[in-house]
């Protein structure tokens, strides 16, 4: 909530899903730049964010990708992840106690899947007994 208040989203509409199903967002040369400074400034209070809403790392990840040239359709999408954490306030990560401690890794890729310069993706997720760390 502090961070919809510095942002000046509190009046935010609120949305159930941080970014568009099927999203396609690229690099957007036609539309109209936008200030890439409180770009990078908002995206990178989303990144540190997204170390306790794992719910939100996927849209950061997406809209991270734009960085060194954002343009308006962009900000949207950041926007959009504002919309879904005033929606979600209460979300997070919760260390449960259990009686295992086993450490599990799964792990997924996916080939030149990337619309906008067909790199690759990869992702993976840890559990340490029923947690999520990482």
């Amino acid at each position: 909530m502090d961070l919809l208040k510095e942002t000046g989203m509190t009046a935010s509409k609120p949305v159930g899903t941080p970014i568009e199903q099927n999203h396609k967002l690229s690099e957007a040369h036609g539309d109209k730049a936008v200030d890439r400074e409180m770009y990078q400034r908002l995206v990178g209070k989303l990144i540190y964010l997204a170390h306790t809403r794992p719910d939100i790392a996927y849209s950061v990840s997406v809209i991270s990708q734009f960085m060194h040239d954002p343009r308006g359709v962009h900000l949207q999408a950041v926007y959009r992840v504002f919309h879904y954490l005033k929606a979600h306030p209460g979300k997070g990560i919760l260390f449960k106690k259990g009686p295992e401690i086993d450490l599990v890794v799964y792990k997924d890729a996916e080939f030149a899947g990337s619309p906008v310069d067909r790199r690759s993706t990869s992702g993976y997720c840890t559990f340490l007994g029923r947690n999520l760390i990482s």
